[in-house]
């Protein structure tokens, strides 16, 4: 593999977008048998897997029904119903945030090229 540059960004984020829920104007669909998702699930499902056990041991140290967590993490932080959009609380934490990581450039690691899947597995 030659040397390659690395960027990295963070995104405003969408869920839908990222799990091409949906199909822009500009985008090329023969390619998109190519997209690579590393990870795609529900963010209820990575809320309860992230701090589904934090919240049990908080609602068990409560003496009081009403200082509980009833309703999921999410909804207690964001006081709202998990979806796939970025929401962001009174105190401007986001309830996900996007990072994103290119390896080399399209014309020295684009699909189909010798070092597509080098840094695919990177």
């Amino acid at each position: 593999m030659a040397a390659k540059t690395i960027s990295h960004c963070e995104g405003k984020g969408s869920l839908s977008h990222n799990n091409r829920k949906f199909q822009a104007k500009n985008v090329d669909s023969s390619r998109t048998a190519d997209n690579v998702s590393f990870v795609e699930i529900p963010i209820k499902q990575a809320y309860e897997e992230c701090f589904g056990s934090a919240v049990e041991r908080y609602n068990a140290k409560q003496k009081r029904s009403d200082r509980k967590i009833k309703n999921g993490y999410f909804q207690y932080a964001f006081d709202r119903k998990p979806c796939d959009t970025v929401v962001t609380a009174a105190d401007k934490r986001k309830s996900f945030y996007e990072d994103i990581v290119q390896i080399g450039t399209k014309g020295d690691t684009g699909v189909g090229s010798s070092d597509a899947e080098i840094a695919k597995r990177a």
